[in-house]
């Protein structure tokens, strides 16, 4: 029991420290002096250099929300193979960790809907058809908001079978991500071949 919320408390701190340093960022642009004191602080005294107000405030929430919903959206894709091969067994708190990676795919596209076009559903509509990867992000989001909404216990029950569009939606991940890219660096290309891995090793267990 101890265990199970240490564990669920650890997972609820690191899924909201992008939140948490998202706004501290964005703070140190105000003119609020805590925020520069501590940002001093960190930089000064223990190396720990973690920026200023971003010169494009909506690049930076739209870089660092999709980072994150990927990165939690491999874990969740990775728990399997985890307790598989290596015995790790974390597969009861997949349904946090995919929930909290669907939240930040929300905040995604909130940036983009709202921030970056301010619900100017035209400039929207020629934004997708000028830019392939918006259309595989709209059908990720789309699958993801699907098993989010059916992710409460009574609907599970339901359409528990439809949530094995997880794997197509990381598909579609993948493409958008990798369209999204002007230059693709190493660091992509490893996001790339984990995510292949990882279906990789789930067509191979079938």
């Amino acid at each position: 029991m101890f265990y199970n919320r240490a564990m669920r408390t650890i997972i609820w701190i690191a899924a909201l420290m992008p939140i948490f340093y998202m706004s501290f960022r964005y703070s140190l642009g105000q003119g609020w002096q805590l925020p520069i004191v501590m940002a001093k602080f960190l930089n000064g005294y223990l190396h720990l250099h973690i920026g200023w107000y971003p010169g494009n405030i909506i690049k930076f929430l739209e870089v660092t929300t999709a980072k994150t919903a990927l990165n939690l959206l491999i874990l969740t894709l990775a728990l399997k193979p985890l307790h598989s091969y290596l015995k790790f067994d974390l597969l009861k708190y997949k349904r946090l960790i995919g929930l909290f990676g669907a939240f930040y795919v929300l905040l995604h596209v909130a940036v983009f809907v709202w921030l970056k076009h301010h619900f100017d559903f035209g400039e929207i509509y020629g934004a997708f058809t000028h830019h392939l990867f918006i259309i595989f992000g709209v059908l990720a989001f789309a699958v993801l908001l699907m098993m989010s909404i059916t992710s409460v216990p009574f609907l599970f029950r339901k359409f528990h079978s439809w949530h094995k569009l997880f794997y197509i939606s990381m598909v579609f991940v993948m493409v958008h991500f990798l369209l999204a890219q002007k230059n693709i660096s190493f660091t992509d290309i490893i996001y790339v071949a984990v995510i292949s891995a990882l279906l990789a090793l789930k067509l191979l267990k079938r």
